[in-house]
């Protein structure tokens, strides 16, 4: 027995069911797209009754009750709303004179995309995040093309790792290359919209910061400290790429960093103070680039220098520093407190000195009044003495 489909009226029948399916799948698509409508908030938005017949009355209604904004009913049965707001969003439905329902529109409003505020990151040279927000809250869903093209090259997809999170990463980027054009594309029921900024992929080069940051004491050394950290996984160690690290470290309650750079993946701090304890933290940056920016800090790690188990003496670290740490291009050595005085003391010690200077300087004024009054003496002396030659000089002198 032939199959239905080799029979020519089987073929009748399937290619009306067929068409029969095309149609209330198109009527079930259209119908859904009707159900929701969106408006432009402050502007004036049209409701249209589908199932009116012209010129027949109808009654709409919102969210069940009578609509009570500001609104104009037409002859064919649309609803005309003014100067929209957020409250008037909802559920509106169409009713004849019978109260029997004829269609339902659920309405929307919100604002059309406007541009983006777009920033980018480069955390290495091969990979560019970007990240955006809007300027203007819409209200609407909202959906974003994000693309980039680099030297007016063919636009390439920016990969979106969730369509919730506003940010797309570009991988395997041509780091020889360091100019980009980033295009992010807001798409919403009202419109769209592109912001396109310009990526100085040199210049916009920041590193993630170092990981694994340890600080271990050196055995037998009081003021040493050795720090050791890893390059940040994003980095491409493997293409030898190097970073220079600065490493920055103070003694707990010092207000001052004393710093160190190098290109290794380990420091030996050589002047830290005995028996206190010291906080450190790490820093990177692009070796080949030296404008490109420093990387965020590290965590910081504590550590404390070696002390010898046989010393009893009890240092406290907890007191505050008063003085500068620079960086250490040579050894600084703490030097030791003086013990402080009771105010009683101090303050006899301060009368003390300044009895001492007062005495210093009546000192100093006798001895120059004395030394003022023998030189002029001296010089009145003098003066005699040659008055008295003039004159027997004189009486000498034959008449």
């Amino acid at each position: 027995m032939p199959g239905l489909v080799s029979c020519p009226g089987g073929l009748i029948v399937i290619g009306i069911l067929s068409l029969c399916v095309v149609h209330i799948s198109s009527e079930i698509w259209s119908n859904e797209v009707s159900d929701v409508q969106y408006g432009s908030l402050g502007s004036s938005v049209t409701l249209t009754c589908g199932g009116a017949q012209h010129g027949s009355p109808v009654h709409w209604r919102h969210n069940g009750s009578t609509v009570r904004f500001r609104h104009t009913h037409t002859s064919n049965g649309t609803l005309i709303l003014h100067n929209t707001t957020r409250s008037m969003e909802g559920n509106y439905s169409c009713h004849n004179q019978r109260g029997v329902l004829l269609q339902t529109i659920r309405l929307r409003l919100g604002h059309s995309p406007g541009y983006l505020n777009v920033s980018c990151r480069v955390p290495s040279h091969f990979i560019i995040h970007c990240f955006w927000t809007q300027r203007v809250t819409t209200h609407l869903p909202t959906n974003y093309i994000t693309t980039y093209s680099v030297n007016d090259e063919r636009a390439q997809h920016c990969k979106q790792t969730s369509m919730d999170v506003n940010e797309c990463t570009i991988n395997n980027h041509e780091f020889w290359k360091p100019k980009c054009l980033v295009n992010i594309t807001e798409v919403n029921p009202l419109g769209s919209n592109s912001t396109i900024i310009y990526v100085d992929v040199q210049k916009s080069m920041k590193p993630h910061a170092p990981e694994a940051v340890t600080a271990l004491e050196v055995p037998g050394e009081s003021t040493r400290l050795l720090v050791q950290w890893n390059f940040p996984q994003s980095w491409p160690v493997m293409a030898g790429l190097p970073l220079k690290f600065e490493l920055q470290y103070k003694p707990v309650g010092s207000n001052y960093w004393s710093k160190l750079e190098t290109e290794d993946t380990s420091a030996q701090i050589m002047d830290a103070l005995e028996s206190h304890l010291h906080h450190i933290r790490v820093r990177a940056q692009d070796a080949l680039i030296n404008y490109s920016q420093w990387s965020e800090w590290s965590q910081v790690v504590q550590a404390q220098p070696w002390s010898d188990p046989l010393v009893t003496a009890e240092v406290t670290t907890d007191e505050p520093f008063d003085f500068p740490i620079f960086p250490s291009t040579f050894p600084v050595r703490a030097t030791e407190k003086s013990p402080d005085l009771p105010p009683s003391e101090n303050g006899s010690l301060g009368l003390l000195i300044t009895l001492g200077l007062f005495v210093a300087v009546m000192v100093a004024v006798v001895s120059s009044v004395t030394t003022l009054l023998w030189i002029r003496n001296r010089r009145r002396d003098n003066v005699t003495k040659q008055e008295l030659t003039s004159m027997v000089k004189m009486k000498s002198l034959p008449v």
